[in-house]
């Protein structure tokens, strides 16, 4: 006779792998997720840092224009050529500053460091890694001083009429996607 072992097997229906990999997929997108949100800061932090680069390029080259008019550096003689970064402001076409093309040479005076060779008026706290900032100077009509008419005699001396300036400075950041343009009047 034979003996017949019954085994009471019970049928996994694989409910645990389904919920496994369930899990495995959730996490998985939790981890993609928390890496491109790193990224995005990141991007962010470099946008940032690059548009302070630019600006900071840029409010260097326009201290550097008002030492060298401080310092007399040009004459009205300079204005007159309306190149190199000097021009004269012309009534009937006004500002070239809408119409400069920053990128061609001549047009704008390029921001020099200071270093032994070349001392002040020029400054040297920009950042190493900022494109080389540049600016213009445009000569605007002579002004009265506030209150006085300009043919006017205070304290026996003729009022003199103030030169007046217009700088504009224009800085990039580091890979040129950020750009800062800055003006200042100065007399």
């Amino acid at each position: 006779m034979r003996n017949f072992i019954t085994v009471n097997r019970s049928r996994q229906s694989g409910v645990v792998l389904f919920v496994a990999l369930i899990l495995l997929v959730i996490l998985s997108l939790i981890g993609v997720t928390a890496a491109r949100l790193q990224t995005v800061e990141e991007r962010m932090a470099r946008n940032e840092d690059n548009r302070q680069t630019g600006a900071q390029a840029a409010e260097a080259a326009l201290r550097s224009a008002e030492s060298g008019l401080l310092a007399g550096d040009w004459n009205s003689a300079n204005f007159a050529q309306q190149s190199n970064g000097l021009y004269e402001l012309v009534a009937a076409s006004g500002s070239v500053v809408s119409t400069i093309n920053w990128q061609t040479a001549g047009s704008a005076t390029v921001f020099l460091y200071s270093n032994a060779v070349n001392p002040a008026p020029q400054l040297s706290a920009i950042q190493p890694n900022a494109q080389t900032p540049k600016y213009i100077i445009e000569n605007l009509p002579a002004v009265a001083l506030p209150g006085q008419p300009i043919a006017t005699v205070q304290y026996g001396q003729p009022t003199d009429p103030l030169s007046v300036f217009r700088i504009t400075a224009y800085g990039q950041g580091a890979d040129q996607t950020s750009t800062t343009m800055l003006q200042s009047i100065y007399r």
